[in-house]
């Protein structure tokens, strides 16, 4: 009997996070480690709406036109209108956000959850309770994995972003955005603008205090700040911040202070996949005769555009500046050259970018 009453708390306690079907109630049993048949399940949820277990929360059975039941916490006096498009907006948020952002942070999102559901409980979410548990799959393909460490960085980070705290940087091993950095130049003083997520990773933007130079670190565990007491004027200085990332294709460093006017041509069907792609705030695409899409861009040239290229192979074609194309060119000769017998050198490999 304490067996099937923990039970059915348990189910209570999810119900307050959104509705229930058979199908989404067996795989959350799993997944808590509740080892009783869909039958019981079935039973328990049937019983859960006799029960009132506490005042003003009712379970509620629905069925759709091919009976297929779903039940659902309703609480009384709260009837705010929420559209079927507001409830899949909340539902795609919930599922796609970044893994790195939510597997650590699980127990605060279905806090969320369960205070958003509580509001909107009684608008039609019986209806999307199996969109939102068994139709949505993140892929987290090239999502980082982060732990206990980085999340404490976030937290840190994000206070020094709200008071305008000034950071003293004093190492960084992972340096994803090909900066020019001298480890011998630690400690570092860096004023912390933005916090950026690209290419499913989390990033730190801001400016070098010195030279107020645009440096983008990656949090991870290699990367070691302290927070100061000291403020700098984050309004006098943005222009500065902002001029030097509006150029930037993604987030590595230039190969130099220029900006070019970029063409790359690709395949008609590489380019219609392409065409909803965001690559950088100044692109346009047009058309060619032969079927073909034409990318124009105004930014500079850095390691992830020739990467980005690179990854595209025969399907893109670039047109202008020369210098864009030569070092394709000569980035695919050195590819090959490492098929034949080359090893793999970080150095040679970093040189000309």
């Amino acid at each position: 009997m304490a067996d099937r009453l923990t039970r059915l708390i348990r189910i209570y306690n999810r119900l307050k996070r959104g509705p229930l079907t058979i199908e989404v109630t067996v795989k959350w049993a799993k997944g808590a480690g509740i080892n009783v048949s869909e039958r019981q399940l079935y039973r328990d949820l049937n019983s859960l709406q006799h029960l009132h277990i506490a005042p003003g929360e009712n379970v509620v059975e629905f069925c759709d036109e091919k009976n297929k039941k779903t039940w659902k916490l309703e609480y009384d006096g709260r009837s705010e209108n929420v559209t079927q498009f507001d409830i899949n907006s909340f539902f795609l948020f919930k599922n796609f956000v970044p893994a790195s952002i939510q597997q650590h942070r699980k127990d605060s999102l279905e806090k969320f959850e369960q205070i958003l559901y509580k509001n909107f409980s009684n608008n039609r979410y019986e209806k999307g309770a199996d969109a939102a548990e068994l139709y949505l799959r993140r892929t987290n393909y090239l999502d980082i994995i982060y732990g206990e460490t980085e999340h404490q960085q976030l937290e840190e980070l994000i206070w020094a972003l709200q008071n305008k705290r000034v950071l003293v940087i004093t190492a960084n091993e992972v340096n994803s955005s090909d900066a020019a950095f001298d480890k011998n130049a630690f400690p570092v003083t860096f004023w912390p603008f933005e916090m950026w997520f690209h290419f499913g990773r989390v990033y730190i933007a801001g400016l070098e205090a010195a030279s107020k130079e645009l440096f983008i670190y990656l949090i991870n565990n290699q990367f070691l700040f302290e927070p100061t007491p000291d403020t700098f004027n984050r309004q006098k200085n943005f222009k500065t911040y902002l001029d030097q990332t509006t150029d930037r294709f993604g987030i590595t460093q230039p190969i130099s202070n220029k900006v070019y006017n970029i063409k790359v041509e690709f395949s008609e069907g590489y380019g219609l996949s392409s065409l909803k792609s965001f690559m950088h705030s100044s692109a346009v695409w047009k058309k060619l005769k032969n079927g073909n899409y034409m990318l124009h861009m105004t930014c500079s040239i850095n390691r992830e555009l020739i990467g980005f290229l690179g990854l595209s192979l025969d399907k893109v074609k670039v047109h202008s500046p020369n210098i864009l194309r030569d070092l394709l060119i000569k980035k695919f000769r050195a590819t090959l050259e490492l098929y034949d017998g080359k090893e793999v050198d970080e150095e040679r490999a970093n040189r000309d970018y």
